[in-house]
């Protein structure tokens, strides 16, 4: 419930005109004087949003120099501070003390706001006494996640493939090899009437060798990999356990209840 700048404003010259004309009729009391310093810093400090600082200055201004019109600053600062009872206790003495105040309309509309505030508080407030026979049963159902159990298939298949790749990139570059080799000898000693030595006969050999044996390796880690890889896939997948439990108050205490599946 904000209050209007020009209504704040309005009431903080009127206070300051009535202590400027109290000072022009007498000369200042040091009381007055303390008095006027007072509602200054609550002023600044209202402007300043620090509104409990405000509040304590207004209310030792009000105190010292009894101007009603004071009353109607601590209520507001109290307003702002969401201190409804105070802010009640301010207005409410406020309009008791100027009976013919022009913002009297204004006043009692927010009084009125104040009491709305002050009944949700109470309701919120409500004690333990007042919901002792409400009888309450929770019931709380949770779904634990397993630990993932060990996969030996997808580890295995992981193995099996690395040495695949592995096992086809050697079985490549032999063959490779073998081939640039082969080449070489059927364009050299290949084409002569004595032929090639039998050295040259028994290197080719066994690197054709090699690359056999590179190929059929390859073959059975590809194959199995991909048996791996099926078997992991087909393992059977664990159901996730929930658990169940029921809090039931009775007279002198309550009953526990836990089940589910595991």
């Amino acid at each position: 419930m904000p209050l209007p700048r020009e209504a704040f404003f309005a009431l903080v010259l009127s206070a300051a005109a009535a202590v400027g004309a109290a000072q022009a009729q007498t000369a200042p009391s040091a009381t007055d004087q303390i008095a006027r310093e007072h509602f200054v810093r609550g002023r600044d400090a209202f402007s300043q949003g620090d509104f409990a600082t405000a509040a304590r200055e207004f209310l030792q201004a009000y105190e010292l120099s009894r101007r009603p019109q004071l009353l109607y600053n601590i209520g507001t600062a109290y307003e702002r501070l969401h201190n409804w009872n105070e802010a009640a206790m301010a207005f409410r003495r406020y309009l008791d003390e100027v009976p013919g105040a022009p913002d009297r309309a204004e006043v009692e509309s927010r009084m009125r706001m104040i009491e709305v505030e002050l009944q949700h508080q109470s309701t919120a407030l409500q004690t333990p006494e007042q919901s002792s026979n409400t009888r309450v049963v929770v019931v709380e159902r949770r779904v634990v996640a397993p630990a993932e159990e060990p996969r030996p298939w997808r580890i295995a298949a992981w193995v099996a493939g690395g040495l695949t790749v592995v096992g086809g990139g050697v079985t490549l570059a032999v063959g490779l090899l073998a081939d640039a080799r082969y080449n070489d000898l059927a364009r050299g000693c290949g084409q002569t009437a004595r032929g090639c030595d039998p050295d040259d006969i028994s290197d080719m050999d066994l690197r054709q060798t090699l690359v056999n044996v590179g190929i059929v390796s390859t073959s059975v880690l590809a194959a199995a990999t991909v048996t791996a890889f099926a078997l992991d896939l087909l393992r059977p997948t664990p159901a996730a356990p929930s658990v169940a439990a029921a809090f039931v108050p009775v007279s002198g205490g309550g009953v526990l209840t836990v089940g589910g599946a595991f």
